[in-house]
């Protein structure tokens, strides 16, 4: 009995060792390494860049006097790729944008872009820079606001859009507030990180 234990031990041993490289192989087959597209990317994850770029939305509209406002629907919130598809096929380099259009009190329709004005003045005097957007009409013009004086923080990185829009029979009008985040290494378009993430 001895020597049929002792024979047999080693083949034991051979299978658990073989089946053990067997597993480990299947689970780094599971994970599908992608291809980062080369470029300077702040050492940020997406996770890191949506709380502060929801935050500088809010802030922009709580610059928008409440007196003047009809309503304000719920804000659209995702991730955005930053690249093409042929640039970035994985769709790996991602930002996060949150934009909400505050619709203006019909009396104030006439006003949209004077309030858009007053809007931006604040942040430019808070040392934000405002670039007119090329295309936007100049009484319906839209503006990219950056920080460019605040370092890299995910803060100082992120953008403000800020546009009037005043209907073609100009009784009613909305501002469309934009913040846009920086552009991030992420898992690729499909990856956990990217799903859970615009579902919460």
């Amino acid at each position: 009995m001895d020597v049929l234990k002792s024979s047999t031990s080693p083949l034991v041993g051979v299978l658990v060792l073989v089946l053990t490289l067997g597993a480990l192989t299947a689970c780094g087959e599971a994970s599908t390494p992608v291809t980062v597209p080369p470029g300077d990317y702040p050492d940020l994850t997406l996770a890191q860049s949506k709380s502060p770029v929801q935050l500088l939305r809010n802030e922009a509209v709580s610059r928008i006097s409440e007196e003047l406002v009809l309503n304000v629907p719920s804000n659209i919130d995702g991730s955005q790729a930053c690249l093409t598809a042929s640039e970035d096929p994985d769709g790996v380099i991602r930002r996060w944008t949150s934009s909400v259009d505050v619709n203006l009190s019909l009396s104030e329709a006439p006003n949209t872009q004077a309030i858009v004005d007053g809007v931006l003045e604040t942040f430019t005097d808070d040392g934000w820079m405002s670039h007119a957007i090329a295309g936007s009409k100049a009484n319906n013009q839209a503006h990219l606001l950056t920080n460019e004086t605040a370092g890299t923080t995910s803060l100082s990185l992120t953008q403000l859009s800020i546009e009037a829009i005043v209907a073609i029979d100009g009784k009613s009008s909305f501002i469309r507030v934009q913040a846009i985040g920086p552009c991030v290494v992420t898992d690729g378009t499909d990856s956990a990180e990217v799903t859970e993430l615009s579902e919460l």
